[in-house]
C-alpha cells in the first residue's frame, strides 16, 4: 500500500532524504536512529519556544518535525503510508470515543 496517502513522488523523496540522512550521519559516525531521536526532541522543543511567542516559523518546524517521524519510520522498514493510515484510523476512533464520552457526561 503505497501511494494512497501520500503521493509517489512525496515517498520517494522522503526515501531519498533517509537515506542522505543516513549517510550523513554514518560520516558523522553517529548512529542513525539515535541521531533521529535526537533531532525529534530538539524540533519538538523548538516548536514549543516558537509557538510560545507566536513566531509562524513552528510550522515549519512541525513539517520538519514530520520528516524526521517518517525517517524513524523508513528506518525501521515500516511503510509510511500504511503506518499513516493505521494511525489515522486510531485518532479518528479515539476521538470519536471521546466525544461520546463526554456529551454522555454532560
Amino acid at each position: 500500500m503505497t501511494g494512497e496517502i501520500l503521493r509517489q513522488t512525496a515517498l520517494d523523496r522522503l526515501r531519498n532524504i533517509q537515506r542522505l540522512s543516513r549517510e550523513v550521519n554514518g560520516l558523522a559516525g553517529t548512529p542513525h536512529d539515535q541521531r533521529l531521536l535526537d533531532m525529534m526532541r530538539h524540533h519538538a522543543e523548538e516548536i514549543q519556544e516558537l509557538f510560545k511567542t507566536k513566531d509562524a516559523h513552528y510550522l515549519t518546524e512541525v513539517g520538519d518535525l514530520w520528516v524526521l517521524c517518517c525517517e524513524i519510520l523508513l528506518e525501521a522498514g515500516a511503510p509510511v503510508d500504511a503506518t499513516l493510515e493505521r494511525c489515522l484510523g486510531r485518532f479518528e476512533k479515539k476521538l470519536t470515543e471521546l466525544i461520546r464520552e463526554t456529551r454522555s457526561n454532560i
